[in-house]
């Protein structure tokens, strides 16, 4: 037993460096509303006891939440040892079969043959109907691979509740998850929250879902908010993680935590950031998710396409725009992201240039260069707050209301050329449709016989000849060209020079 614990711990300390999910937001609530947690181990001891290598398949939590409150949103976290098939990613809560809509996982090898995973699943239509009671996990089997993990194992699950408080306002509940990892290698987890100023410090409050925290291990353990050193009733200075709930009251929530600390003595009003800084030396701690309620004001950050300048013959655009934050509360900072998209892929990204005040709006405009695959006609669209991948950095009163779309048209108040001198001196010297990437052209001569096709790839290859490559004569041409928005039809001149 002795040597799989060192060959393990040996393990952890030298692979997991660089494989943590970073923990980020997910999800944010802001007006009347507040959260609880509920969740328990499937341990039945804590590592290092001869009995810890044994472990459940399932366990049973309360959720108490008073009968006139509304859940909103339920999320469902769980997690254990085991990659690839030993991760079990379909489980049963009360009855109801679950399957991961998410998943992380961390590798403890070389060869990511063995490590952790976290598992995510929306409940909310399960416990919007069960409610308060009793809510039990099932059908979460590593009983089959565990053994190869014995003497750092563990395996739990938890859910956050988000629910109606009409007794509140302008309160933000924020989550945040991944997999992050602290031990002796890695010994540091640093999170910084900004983007909204605090009004009430008294009511506010942070929660934190770990896993593998061990009582008997609490060397160089700490939490620490805005640099203070954070404990409660439950955690220690000393050992933030060390497998207890702090809803529940249990200090037997083996190698996994839920804990809760109001953060009325380390914050202040006014306060618009939140360093939340974690410490291990030794215990090796997995950070899953955490969970944000401050009463606070944000800025409401809206975008508006306003119009578009294109130039005949090129792909170059210049758009107009327009960052708000009209129903704002607090000021939308400089250096908000913004991003460009058309179906879905980012064409390019901008920054508002200025702190944007309650009630205001700032105009902008970005030149984009539109890739030939998107046609000359297309929709784009800009996103607020969003750093290029759709997601966002900034608090906001409203997360739905950032975007705005605008149908462009390349060719707009551009006539289609309609002479042609042939004479190549750099001017007018081919029939140019290459704005247009024509899927056909054909020309026509003043009697209705055809002269000159080209297919697929015209850009401005006719410059005057026939199907044989032979000089026409001048005069005026009739063409045909298809695209995949319509088919434009018109006369050409042919001009000869005479020498």
């Amino acid at each position: 037993m002795l040597k799989t614990l060192i060959l393990l711990a040996t393990i952890i300390c030298c692979s997991l460096s660089g494989l943590a999910q970073k923990v980020s937001l997910y999800k944010q609530f802001y007006g009347s509303y507040d959260f609880t947690m509920l969740g328990n181990t499937m341990n039945v001891k804590a590592n290092g006891d001869p009995s810890s290598c044994d472990i459940l398949t399932e366990s049973s939590a309360t959720l108490n939440l008073a009968n006139d409150k509304k859940v909103v949103a339920a999320y469902l976290y769980w997690s254990g040892n085991g990659v690839g098939k030993e991760a079990d990613l379909n489980v049963t809560l009360n009855n109801v079969e679950v399957q991961a809509e998410r998943t992380n996982y961390m590798f403890i090898d070389n060869q990511n043959t063995a490590g952790y995973f976290s598992a995510f699943a929306d409940v909310t239509s399960i416990v919007s109907k069960s409610g308060e009671g009793n809510y039990k996990l099932s059908d979460l089997d590593l009983t089959k691979h565990i053994q190869r993990y014995c003497g750092g194992n563990y395996v739990g699950w938890a859910i956050v509740v988000v629910y109606e408080d009409l007794d509140i306002e302008d309160n933000l509940v924020a989550i945040y998850d991944g997999l992050e990892f602290l031990d002796g290698a890695s010994s540091t987890i640093n999170i910084l929250l900004d983007g909204f100023r605090i009004t009430n410090a008294a009511n506010s409050k942070i929660a934190f879902l770990a896993w593998e925290g061990d009582e008997s291990i609490s060397a160089g353990e700490e939490l620490r908010i805005n640099n203070f050193l954070v404990s409660n009733a439950l955690n220690p200075s000393n050992n933030a993680f060390n497998g207890t709930n702090s809803y529940s009251g249990s200090k037997e929530l083996w190698n996994m935590d839920l804990d809760l600390y109001q953060l009325s003595n380390y914050v202040e009003v006014n306060d618009t950031e939140l360093d939340i800084k974690m410490t291990s030396a030794g215990d090796v701690v997995l950070i899953n998710t955490i969970v944000l309620s401050v009463y606070s004001v944000f800025p409401d950050a809206t975008m508006s396409l306003d119009s578009y300048k294109n130039y005949c013959h090129s792909r170059t655009v210049d758009v107009n725009y327009t960052v708000a934050n009209h129903k704002g509360n607090h000021p939308l900072k400089k250096g908000t992201p913004i991003a460009f998209y058309i179906n879905n892929e980012l064409i390019g990204t901008a920054k508002t240039d200025d702190e944007i005040a309650e009630g205001s709006e700032i105009t902008y405009t970005i030149t984009l260069e539109i890739p030939k695959k998107f046609g000359y006609r297309f929709d784009l669209v800009a996103n607020v707050d969003d750093t290029g991948n759709k997601k966002g950095i900034i608090f906001e009163i409203d997360e739905e209301n950032n975007s705005s779309n605008i149908n462009i048209d390349l060719t707009r108040d551009c006539p289609i050329q309609n002479g042609v001198s042939a004479n190549f001196d750099g001017q007018n010297d081919g029939f140019d449709l290459s704005i247009y990437d024509p899927n056909e052209l054909k020309i026509y001569n003043r009697y209705g016989t055809e002269v000159f096709r080209y297919g697929k790839g015209y850009t401005n290859q006719w410059v005057g000849q026939d199907k044989n490559n032979k000089p026409l004569p001048a005069g005026t041409y009739y063409y045909v060209f298809s695209t995949p928005y319509e088919v434009l039809s018109g006369y050409v001149y042919l001009i000869k020079e005479v020498r």
